[in-house]
């Protein structure tokens, strides 16, 4: 029994100091993890999990430290044993699991799940344009005849993120470093820290010199997305947090980044100094100037940001000092990661975000900042994949540029640089129509608005504003569209819409009220014919009746009538349905006869429907009061 005991003991020790020591090991892999130190925390984690540990919050840490290193494959397996155990997380973990379902195509699962999210998180399913302006172009542009390929001036380890440098160089982020056995680390992808290269623009020679920038933008520390004005003589760059040359961290021990200024001297860049608008408690990165160079625009997760990392634009002032960071809003940014901007020279904001239904990953969308209404449009593959796709930026006159990925197909390391060629951009413009009555009164009624495309194949339906305006949005100018306008108080309006035509103003006619059906019997004074009981025989005295019909319609031989027929109340509503109409047919008959085109005269059959005596309601019609009811009215139409 002693021994028991002291066996007993023994093992309760044991586990005691199996589960201190877990315990060590998960606040260790949360440390780093907080640190983003993911390589790190991802060891720590999957030992944990080895030895049967396995939380809640073990497997979002885990997928999310997956999911941060664009490892979507190990991200899904991870977040599976998550939702395994629980669905009570937050929105974002929501997010980054439907997103890594969709980079496994595995579509049904990932809207299964995203119809779970918007269910618990209705914040989720936001509108991202005006909901009275109807749009007529789509929201993919369809970029499948692009000529996409992997650039030569990938090495095997990760390379992203092109800038132009002028007319002639390109400046590029790579971990190519981390060959060098002597490169430092980083904790986030165990590649060497990030320098930024230069090569030239030459196609046949882009591969063959590359270099590091000269001068201070080159240091021990990560080193990115760099942005040149026009002259060539300022750069915009995102590097870690630095002072006093040491990285520093938030109140969180998390690693943030700053925008950084360079000058170039000629021969290298000088004078790095880090923008007023950092702060050592937010990251801001991934710099991008407007055409004229008078905004920033760069990506944040400072106080007042949706999700993640938000899109922000500054003003640059004179004497190169910087005005306040403004939000571009929820029409643009999302719950997630909004990022990597870059400005056309027609003013196109093309960016990154992994919060929208795209494909998986980060995917790319542009924007006209032209618009009003602020339409996101996203890519079509080869441009947009199940992987990250970021980083683009475009030479509208040339119709090429750069993009960034890290797509499995044709890879050369973790991301890697494209080149594509003929991609356009549709020039789209914003039209409002002002519709009114020809007496230029306002319209009574809904107006219904349908535009048609080229082929007259509906694209969209709306109806008219209170105001009387259409606003299109994404009127394509190099295509033709047609307008239909429908309202019951005004004749049908078909128009072609052309640019020229769009300023003006439409009006619709109304209708002329329609003339009331006019009854023979009120202006030939022809009696009704009758029946006899369950007949449909003309009698004589209805012939007499039916040949003055005969005399008039060949008098007016462009009138057409109705010949109705009706029953008295005795038999079933649907036997006396069938006599009605044969009782009109049988009227029919009698005028094709008599040389009355059949053309001429269409039949209705109302049964009892509509009696003179109404005998359901008086239990003792006579017989005459049910002979009324036999007869055939004819009504001009």
């Amino acid at each position: 029994m002693k021994l028991q005991r002291n066996l007993l003991g023994i093992y309760i020790m044991l586990l005691s100091v199996c589960m201190y020591g877990q315990k060590d090991v998960l606040t260790k892999a949360n440390r780093n993890y907080a640190n983003m130190s993911y390589s790190a925390a991802i060891k720590l984690y999957n030992d944990l999990i080895k030895d049967g540990y396995g939380s809640p919050e073990l497997f979002e840490n885990l997928g999310n430290s997956y999911y941060y290193q664009s490892n979507y494959e190990l991200a899904n397996i991870s977040y599976d044993s998550l939702f395994k155990k629980t669905e009570d997380v937050s929105i974002n973990t929501y997010y980054k699991y439907v997103n890594v379902l969709r980079s496994q195509n595995k579509q049904a699962v990932a809207d299964i799940w995203f119809q779970k999210l918007i269910n618990k998180y209705p914040e989720a399913n936001q509108a991202y344009r005006t909901q009275d302006v109807l749009t007529l172009t789509p929201n993919t542009l369809q970029v499948e005849s692009i000529e996409l390929k992997n650039s030569r001036i990938n090495s095997m380890y990760s390379d992203y993120k092109v800038s132009y440098l002028g007319d002639s160089s390109i400046v590029f982020t790579s971990s190519r470093d981390t060959r060098k056995f002597t490169s430092l680390k980083s904790p986030w992808t165990s590649e060497s820290y990030t320098n930024l290269y230069v090569s030239n623009l030459n196609s046949d020679t882009i591969a063959s010199v590359v270099t590091k920038l000269k001068g201070e933008v080159t240091t021990s520390s990560n080193e990115s997305s760099a942005i040149f004005s026009k002259d060539g003589k300022t750069m915009y760059f995102t590097r870690n947090n630095l002072i006093n040359g040491k990285i520093k961290t938030d109140s969180l021990n998390n690693v943030l980044l700053k925008i950084y200024q360079a000058t170039f001297d000629g021969k290298r860049w000088v004078s790095v100094k880090e923008l007023p608008f950092n702060s050592n408690d937010y990251s801001c990165a991934h710099p991008a100037l407007s055409p004229n160079e008078d905004y920033l625009y760069f990506s944040s997760d400072m106080p007042g940001s949706l999700g993640g990392s938000d899109l922000y634009r500054v003003s640059i002032l004179d004497g190169n000092t910087f005005g306040t960071p403004e939000n571009l809003g929820n029409q643009i940014n999302t719950l997630g990661r909004d990022t990597f901007p870059f400005i056309t020279s027609d003013n196109l904001l093309i960016f990154s975000s992994d919060f929208r239904n795209g494909l998986g990953g980060l995917d790319l969308y542009y924007i006209d900042l032209k618009n009003n209404h602020k339409r996101i449009y996203t890519f079509s593959p080869p441009i947009n994949s199940s992987y990250d796709d970021f980083g683009l930026i475009y030479k509208v006159s040339e119709e090429t540029g750069f993009m960034s990925s890290n797509r499995q197909e044709n890879n050369t390391g973790s991301d890697d640089i494209y080149e594509f060629t003929g991609l356009r951009f549709p020039k789209l413009q914003d039209v409002t129509l002002m519709v009114q009555s020809d007496k230029e009164t306002a319209l009574i009624g809904v107006t219904e608005v349908v535009i048609l495309d080229e082929n007259r194949r509906i694209i969209g339906k709306t109806t008219l504003q209170a105001d009387g305006s259409i606003r299109l949005s994404g009127f394509d100018v190099s295509k033709t569209y047609y307008l239909e306008l429908n309202n019951e108080n005004y004749e049908a309006h078909q128009q072609k819409l052309t640019i020229a035509e769009a300023a003006n103003k439409i009006a619709l006619v109304a209708k002329q009220p329609i003339a009331k059906a006019v009854d023979l019997k009120d202006i030939l004074k022809l009696n009704n014919i009758y029946f006899r009981f369950d007949r449909w025989t003309i009698t004589k005295q209805a012939a007499l009746e039916l040949e003055r019909l005969v005399s008039m319609m060949n008098q007016y031989p462009q009138m057409r009538i109705d010949i109705i027929g009706h029953t008295d109340s005795r038999g079933s509503g649907k036997y006396n349905d069938k006599l009605s109409l044969k009782r009109g047919a049988s009227t029919k008959k009698w005028l094709v006869a008599k040389g009355i085109s059949a053309d001429r005269m269409f039949v209705i059959g109302k049964g009892e429907r509509e009696m003179v005596k109404d005998c359901h309601k008086t239990k003792n019609c006579r017989k005459k009061d049910h002979a009324l009811n036999r007869r055939t009215a004819f009504i001009i139409k």
